[in-house]
């Protein structure tokens, strides 16, 4: 959904949308890693401002997702806020590099005309997912041997005696 930002109010614009699997499936290239559980709703208020759009919503549905230590697939709930700011391009004489302020965090350049909502919003999902997914906090996860899934059965290894390089130096005889 593309919104042009001649075509917003004063007063800002609410949209409410509903998302399904088949929406994220054409946001990305790989859809292996990732799915929808539960449709995605958002609801999202596009203000304009002087020089920029301010957009303020929130998101809510549940992803399926690999756990990153047993690789068993879960899932997810989402309920995200969104609240940042859309700048128009820069101009052409603005200096080439800009020192960022912590507020600078929340903004985001647009072309100006059009805004990709759909583009923001997959954005926005994407973001939510942590960088170490677990089922549970105490996932045990495989054994790094066998492959076993620790959580539903247990190692199939053959306990073997650790033996350390220096224990060959027991029998080493020094002359004094």
């Amino acid at each position: 959904m593309k919104v042009r930002v001649d075509e917003l109010p004063d007063t800002g614009r609410v949209i409410h949308f509903h998302k399904t699997d088949a929406w994220l499936a054409s946001m990305t290239e790989d859809t292996r890693e990732i799915t929808l559980a539960r449709p995605v709703e958002v609801d999202l208020e596009l203000v304009p401002e002087a020089d920029s759009i301010k957009l303020r919503g929130r998101l809510q549905g549940a992803v399926q997702i690999a756990c990153s230590r047993c690789l068993q697939d879960f899932v997810l709930d989402l309920d995200e806020t969104i609240d940042f700011t859309l700048l128009r391009p820069l101009s052409v004489d603005a200096p080439h590099e800009i020192d960022l302020r912590p507020e600078d965090l929340d903004t985001e350049f647009f072309d100006g005309v059009t805004i990709d909502v759909d583009f923001i919003v997959a954005e926005q999902i994407f973001l939510a997912l942590p960088q170490k997914p677990l089922c549970q906090p105490n996932c045990v996860g495989l054994c790094s041997g066998c492959g076993a899934e620790l959580k539903r059965e247990s190692c199939r290894c053959e306990k073997i005696d650790k033996v350390s390089v220096f224990d060959a130096l027991q029998f080493m005889k020094i002359d004094k």
